[in-house]
């Protein structure tokens, strides 16, 4: 079934950027959002740091030069989770409904236009079901820490994936997550496109989530979400460094991982009429990501899975 959509208006996600480095890679990120402002219900930007702050002069001029940008300001440096719940207050004070959709997008990266140009149909409409949400695919820029990128912006991009490279391209939330749990791949919250209704539950959810460690996968697991799935197309370029290992997880983020047990126990009670083969891939799941929580053994080495490449 198609997501609900207002009358004569196409269905489009509502963009929330939230900022991180900051200065010339968020100016980056802008430019791309401001290439890209038709395919967007609303655009919010995040800003978390002082309102005297070079972020906040950055997403001020923006606004200016886009009247219809809404900007929003913690006024001090806030963790990943705490400024999250900041935007989504926000979104819900501001007539935001459960049923709208956000395109979230951080650590300064970019829109893809291109993508999302060969995904959108004549009037505008994203191709978004609803009880699914989307995760990748994502083109790559490989970028280090204390190096912004300059390399050829006309180059062909790498294209990552989550998914099985023969497919299918959408999968049980559960069977997803125990996928990514037997070999991690590279997963990115940044681009992804899922129900504002994901975001409040994380919000308001007991026990409360702390850090962003598995925040894909928290996501995709609250009960408004049956399955996850892949665009055709990247709508998104990340900025990621090719000698990091995010499966390899410190002890202190344990917790994040215990959270995310817990997590998917109450989704699996949220849907009573779950098959068999979906208890089965939540029991390896949880089983899997309790032993390495607990420090019962290592997390798997993370797998890079690249499905093509494509064009910027």
């Amino acid at each position: 079934m198609t997501a609900k959509q207002e009358p004569n208006k196409p269905l489009q996600p509502i963009l929330v950027m939230m900022s991180y480095r900051g200065g010339e890679r968020l100016q980056r990120c802008l430019d791309s959002i401001g290439r890209s402002e038709r395919h967007f219900k609303r655009i919010i930007l995040s800003v978390t740091a002082a309102e005297d702050s070079e972020d906040m002069r950055i997403a001020a001029a923006f606004q200016q030069q886009h009247p219809t940008t809404e900007v929003i300001c913690t006024q001090q440096e806030l963790p990943t989770m705490q400024h999250q719940a900041f935007w989504v207050t926000y979104l819900k004070k501001s007539g935001a409904t459960k049923d709208d959709w956000i395109y979230w997008l951080a650590y300064d990266d970019q829109v893809r236009l291109t993508g999302i140009d060969e995904l959108v149909d004549e009037p505008g409409n994203w191709p978004l079901e609803k009880g699914t949400c989307y995760f990748g695919p994502w083109a790559m820029r490989h970028e280090q820490a204390e190096q912004l990128w300059d390399g050829d912006s006309t180059a062909d991009l790498e294209s990552w994936t989550s998914f099985p490279l023969a497919g299918p391209l959408r999968l049980p939330v559960i069977t997803w997550i125990a996928e990514q749990l037997k070999q991690p791949t590279y997963m990115q919250m940044s681009g992804s496109v899922c129900r504002f209704e994901s975001y409040l539950r994380i919000r308001d959810g007991r026990p409360k989530k702390k850090g962003p460690m598995r925040i894909e996968m928290a996501t995709a697991a609250t009960p408004c979400n049956e399955f996850v799935a892949e665009f055709a197309t990247p709508v998104s370029i990340i900025y990621g460094r090719p000698n990091s290992d995010r499966a390899n997880y410190a002890k202190s983020a344990r917790e994040e991982d215990v959270h995310l047990v817990r997590w998917l126990i109450q989704y699996t009670l949220s849907r009573p009429a779950s098959t068999s083969s979906l208890i089965r891939s939540w029991a390896s799941a949880s089983s899997a990501l309790w032993r390495v929580a607990t420090g019962g053994r290592p997390n798997a080495v993370e797998s890079w899975v690249t499905r093509t490449r494509v064009r910027p």
